[in-house]
């Protein structure tokens, strides 16, 4: 971990080419600065080829996943970042100016929580920015956290930050899951120390079919509920009581 570099934005390309370029722009005109931008991306892929226009930006690296699957490439950014902070930012992803500002702000103000979220427009056209899009006020509205809240639903929106230093004892994402690995790590994190929603709205999220848990919600749904009963029986206690120990993380 580099102390200089407050957030480190996992960005896992497959096959958008056409998007990752407007992704690279909404992270390089972050207020926050300075910043890590991992590009990651599989073996045969041309995303990084994409990329080539920004490779001179210092702020930029590529790394590459010898595995597939999203969580490989997510576990393949955490061994090479060098933040302090984490985020996953997809390549049709678009960020307000300052949402890594305020991320990384409320992670600092509040040493006890291990992760922080936000809210998002939502647009199903690819391509448009955060200042520019046809969302029409449509947006992605998170609870407020509690655990029964994220044991019911993924209530952490498409691009929650969170510490780095909860890979140290939560491990990393489990590639066995192809789609809701996400989730199955926030339950995870979740059993040790609390998450926090900022009511903004701090990015620009694509709903599209052919994304993950669209193309095939069977499988979404299935490795929900595997994800949901592998932590029921350790959730008993935390949701009885509300509450889960607070300390500093770090």
């Amino acid at each position: 971990m580099d102390a200089g570099i407050a957030v480190t934005a996992l960005v896992a390309s497959r096959n958008r080419e056409d998007l990752l370029p407007g992704c690279l722009e909404s992270l390089l005109a972050q207020t926050l600065q300075p910043i890590e931008i991992l590009v990651i991306h599989g073996p045969g892929g041309s995303d990084w080829e994409a990329a080539t226009p920004y490779r001179t930006d210092p702020r930029i690296r590529g790394v590459a996943s010898l595995r597939p699957g999203l969580y490989a490439a997510w576990n393949a950014g955490i061994q090479e970042s060098r933040g302090r902070y984490l985020c996953n930012v997809n390549s049709d992803d678009r960020l307000r100016p300052d949402a890594l500002a305020v991320m990384a702000a409320a992670l600092d103000s509040h040493p006890e929580v291990c992760l922080v979220y936000g809210d998002s427009l939502v647009t199903t056209r690819p391509g448009e920015t955060f200042a520019h899009n046809s969302s029409r006020g449509r947006r992605l509205s998170q609870p407020t956290y509690q655990p029964r809240v994220l044991l019911a639903s993924c209530c952490c929106g498409p691009h929650p930050m969170w510490r780095r230093s909860v890979h140290a004892w939560a491990g990393v994402f489990d590639e066995s899951y192809a789609i809701t690995g996400d989730y199955a790590f926030w339950l995870r994190l979740a059993e040790r120390a609390p998450m926090l929603h900022l009511e903004e709205t701090l990015g620009l999220y694509l709903d599209h079919p052919q994304s993950l848990s669209h193309a095939d919600p069977a499988r979404a749904f299935a490795e929900r509920v595997r994800a949901m009963k592998s932590v029921l029986h350790r959730y008993r206690d935390i949701i009885q009581q509300e509450r889960v120990p607070l300390e500093r993380l770090e």
